[in-house]
């Protein structure tokens, strides 16, 4: 059954125990017409419980991979309640370390667009074997790091100006996440102000505005024009990219001019 466009009565998100941010990226309209199909990509936050519900719903899609974004110390801080289920092939792709590696984190430590744009600069080959794993995906894909706001949100963002989202409709989805994450924000600051840090300071990592991420998407365009030049330039086969497009992407019939020829006669 064709998925339907994106309207305001559409409901992208994904109501799941353990989870406040889970949402399908299916619905989204794309430049060639068309628009993006539910139930084959979904990007969350850290699942770290499901009740025996939950695990039917994804079971049902069915989900058939997932990608951690995360950091070694987070995954093993905060299992995942998808490590290790039958059915679901996990991949480990983090995001955050080959800034590190790199030696390049940003010299203020609490500047979003920062971390952003380090990302971009310095994560391209795991942002490109995240991409990989998606399209090799046999049946729906889900993709995540802690909050699912950043590394998750940038991912998602490559992907969705990959395949033809518009930069409005791919932002759009982005600041989505802003007032979800109420919960985790309160754990996240808790926890920092526990470890000594200044909560106001760690507070800057915590939005989901629409400026941080129009900035990292106009340095992608500047420096490496586009996302789909960028995944290409950090070794996604064009082949991988074509498979990724064709499941996500459900294009608008094509218009052979009968509806017109047909209403121009009665």
């Amino acid at each position: 059954m064709p998925s339907p466009p994106i309207d305001g009565s559409v409901e992208r998100a994904l109501t799941l125990s353990g989870s406040v941010n889970c949402r399908d990226l299916g619905g989204l309209p794309v430049s060639a017409g068309g628009h993006t199909r539910f139930g084959v990509l979904l990007r969350s936050d850290a699942l770290l419980t499901l009740t025996p519900a939950d695990a039917e719903r994804l079971r049902r899609l069915p989900l058939t991979t997932v990608i951690d974004l995360r950091e070694e110390g987070e995954r093993m801080r905060d299992r995942s309640a998808l490590s290790g289920r039958g059915g679901i092939d996990e991949h480990h792709v983090p995001i955050w370390q080959p800034i590190h590696d790199a030696g390049w984190p940003p010299v203020d430590p609490w500047d979003l667009s920062g971390w952003y744009h380090a990302a971009l600069d310095h994560a391209g080959a795991a942002f490109a074997l995240a991409v990989e794993r998606l399209a090799a995906s046999s049946g729906a894909a889900l993709f995540h790091c802690t909050v699912g706001k950043d590394r998750t949100g940038l991912l998602a963002a490559l992907v969705l100006e990959g395949v033809g989202v518009g930069r409005g409709d791919v932002v759009g989805d982005y600041v989505l996440t802003h007032d979800r994450i109420d919960p985790i924000r309160a754990r996240l600051v808790a926890d920092a102000e526990a470890h000594g840090i200044d909560p106001v300071d760690f507070a800057r990592l915590l939005g989901a505005e629409a400026e941080t991420l129009a900035s990292a998407l106009e340095h992608l365009d500047r420096r490496y024009g586009g996302a789909a030049a960028y995944l290409l330039a950090a070794g996604v086969r064009e082949e991988s990219l074509a498979r990724l497009s064709s499941r996500l992407v459900e294009h608008a019939p094509a218009d052979d001019g009968t509806t017109a020829e047909h209403a121009k006669d009665e």
